[in-house]
């Protein structure tokens, strides 16, 4: 089974507080990218954290 990286899926993020979910439709290729930002941002954080400890 084939994955199409022009396949538009919508990502919803929700919070304690939000009058509602923030979604968005993207590409599943934009949402791969945004989840590679996300993991380097998270290593970055990580590393600060263990330098200043």
């Amino acid at each position: 089974m084939d994955i199409d990286p022009n396949e538009v899926v919508t990502v919803g993020l929700d919070r304690d507080g939000w009058p509602s979910p923030y979604t968005r439709n993207i590409t599943r290729r934009q949402l791969g990218e945004l989840l590679l930002q996300l993991d380097d941002m998270a290593d970055e954080t990580e590393g600060a954290q263990e330098d200043a400890a």
